[in-house]
């Protein structure tokens, strides 16, 4: 039996979502499951997606996670949050902007994540 490696417990989920490459360009994806730490996203190809990236769950940006590629397969990614929920929320699509941002502390888990994505 395999033993599960992932700290926090995944909700499966189907949930459209974009996957912003640029601030022009955005990518359509589907949330398959979803934690606390990371995602299970669903891509017309796993190979136009770059390591890093901003998930946009909602059509304006307002509910958004920052991710890295940990693993992929031709057409799915497995990503880990980088940021919190709270940081994302006063992000912008530029690194060096963010860069200058104050840090917030931890938002709350998945349930936060989905809830605020569907507010949209």
């Amino acid at each position: 039996m395999i033993k599960e490696k992932r700290l926090a417990r995944r909700q499966p989920l189907r949930y459209t979502a974009w996957v912003a490459v640029t601030a022009e360009q955005r990518l359509g994806c589907v949330v398959s499951d979803i934690s606390d730490t990371g995602a299970r996203i669903d891509v017309q190809d796993s190979n136009a997606i770059p390591d890093q990236f901003v998930l946009l769950l909602s059509s304006n940006g307002a509910a958004r996670r920052f991710c890295r590629v940990v693993w992929r397969k031709p057409t799915q990614m497995g990503v880990k949050f980088e940021r919190s929920l709270a940081d994302a929320a006063n992000a912008t699509l530029t690194p060096k902007a963010d860069a200058q941002a104050a840090p917030a502390p931890d938002a709350a888990a998945a349930p936060a994540i989905v809830e605020a994505a569907k507010t949209e």
